[in-house]
């Protein structure tokens, strides 16, 4: 087509006509013009349809993951109600006048005060805030996920304090024991530390309760945290929902 323009372009020029030259020059330029307008569509519906492919791995994956975090904060909720009952167990009976040593004791070794933090599998959204492809989302999703991630680095840096701090209670613990005699390694006890586990007055008695109550206030306050997030994650899977709809 262009080369059509050059030979009627040099006809023209030839037989001086200008005007239809210019006529002539004009439709080559919009020609060229059009080309470049076509080009630009296909390419930017090409680049369209690779963002949409991209959203729409991230909302498989993302959501995916959200689902994973929302069974694994359930199981996490079911295994602090767990606990919660063992202490209290413990605590119904360590409460009233004077106590069994021997039935204290029993309900003491079913006691489970382990520690556990709660780690999001949501790897997709650190990979969306690095390599800036939150920008693909609506302003409103955008604005979901980064609340979530927040709310999760905010509670899960409190999380692990806590659970730090209480580890200095076990520490201390262990320190005015006998552990050798305590985990079955020795029948020999040090006579320092002899039978403290007999004496409710005995400063091994103190610290040991003294971590059964923070281990309550961190299950109380994993409870909250874990249904705060189940709300929030379960809100931003309903938007990735409808954004896939």
């Amino acid at each position: 087509m262009i080369q059509l323009f050059k030979k009627i372009r040099r006809q023209h020029l030839g037989k001086n006509r200008i005007g239809k030259y210019l006529l002539y020059a004009i439709g080559e330029i919009l020609l060229v013009v059009i080309g470049i307008l076509i080009a630009v569509a296909i390419n930017n519906s090409n680049e369209q349809k690779k963002r949409d492919a991209l959203l729409d791995a991230y909302l498989t994956s993302l959501t995916q993951e959200l689902q994973q975090d929302i069974i694994n904060l359930n199981k996490s909720k079911e295994s602090l109600s767990r606990k919660r009952k063992s202490i209290n167990y413990y605590l119904d009976y360590y409460n009233i006048e004077n106590p069994e040593t021997t039935i204290l004791l029993e309900r003491l070794d079913s006691v489970n005060t382990s520690k556990s933090a709660f780690y999001t599998g949501t790897y997709t959204i650190e990979d969306l805030i690095a390599t800036g492809n939150l920008s693909l989302f609506p302003k409103n999703i955008k604005e979901a996920i980064l609340k979530l991630k927040n709310l999760q680095e905010r509670y899960f840096t409190y999380e692990t304090q806590t659970i730090e701090n209480i580890a200095r209670y076990d520490l201390e613990l262990k320190k005015n024991t006998d552990l050798l005699h305590l985990n079955g390694y020795s029948d020999k006890q040090h006579r320092s530390v002899a039978n403290w586990r007999n004496n409710l007055d005995s400063d091994q008695f103190l610290v040991l309760n003294n971590t059964l109550a923070e281990s309550l206030k961190l299950y109380d306050f994993q409870e909250r945290l874990y249904g705060t997030l189940s709300e929030e994650t379960t809100a931003l899977q309903k938007r990735l929902n409808k954004q896939t709809e």
